[in-house]
């Protein structure tokens, strides 16, 4: 979930929450974006997801696309081999409640095809959904 080209939401600069980077780990508060990192240094241990909170989806009146409004969008590091327990509760810590439920987007796809994330395999799941879209991005590029 990190940072996908949304080329079906050209105008959702406009309902799109504002972004703050973090680092779970160090508190550290600036890391590169996905272009100023190599997808080899991304995979090398850690990943970086983008991470939505608070907010709600809802269909924009000037287009009637879905988009996330209001709320919290952060980035958020974590280790490629985190256990989901662990992995939820950071989530938690970071929004601020444990009531939160796991979801992500895959490029391309519509805000109504988000996939749940309830284990570890679905928590596997996504780190290679990560992973296949770095590669992608790499062997377009060279």
């Amino acid at each position: 979930m990190e940072s996908y080209p949304y080329s079906s939401y050209p105008d959702s600069g406009d309902s799109s929450p504002r972004s703050r980077e973090i680092d779970s780990d160090n508190g550290s508060h600036h890391h590169p974006t996905s272009e100023e990192v190599p997808p080899a240094a991304s995979v090398a241990g850690r990943v970086k997801l983008m991470i939505s909170y608070g907010g709600r989806i809802q269909l924009r009146p000037h287009d009637n696309q879905l988009s996330y409004v209001n709320g919290e969008t952060k980035i958020l590091s974590i280790d490629r081999s985190m256990r989901y327990a662990d992995f939820h509760s950071k989530i938690a810590s970071v929004s601020g409640t444990d009531e939160v439920c796991i979801k992500y987007q895959l490029p391309g796809e519509d805000l109504d095809a988000l996939i749940s994330v309830t284990n570890d395999e679905d928590l596997e799941h996504m780190v290679l959904e990560f992973d296949r879209l770095h590669l992608h991005r790499s062997s377009n590029s060279s």
